[in-house]
């Protein structure tokens, strides 16, 4: 082949490559500026759409947040309720357990010494005049 059809084919694939690149261009253009004004719209109320989705849903969080710090709060008061219904009914446990120990001693003691008995008062009564 010769040598100047060689660079003609070699130039030629850039010449369609630039044409082509060239019609894109300009078709993309045409298509921006005779968009109708309704095109263009949507666009901007999908963003507001957005926005306001975004928003209620930031409000919901907020929402959820306070409600989750309320049953924090009631939790942790109701935690410290039972810590101390459950300190005051071990102490009552405890006296308890002393207080039948004390009366099993003494009981015991008891049984096993024996009351002081007064002496036997004589039957039949009898008096002296």
């Amino acid at each position: 082949m010769d040598v100047a059809k060689m660079d003609d084919a070699k130039s030629e694939p850039s010449q369609v490559s630039d044409t082509a690149t060239t019609l894109v261009e300009g078709l993309r253009a045409l298509v921006r500026d005779h968009k109708p004004a309704e095109a263009r719209e949507p666009a901007a109320e999908i963003s507001d759409n957005i926005l306001a989705a975004g928003a209620a849903s930031i409000a919901d969080i907020n929402k959820l947040v306070g409600e989750l710090l309320f049953a924090r709060d009631y939790l942790q008061s109701e935690g410290e309720r039972v810590r101390q219904m459950n300190a005051r009914y071990a102490h009552l446990a405890q006296t308890a357990s002393d207080s039948v120990k004390i009366i099993s001693e003494s009981l015991s003691e008891w049984r096993t010494n024996g009351p002081a008995l007064p002496a036997p008062i004589p039957w039949p009564l009898t008096t002296t005049d």
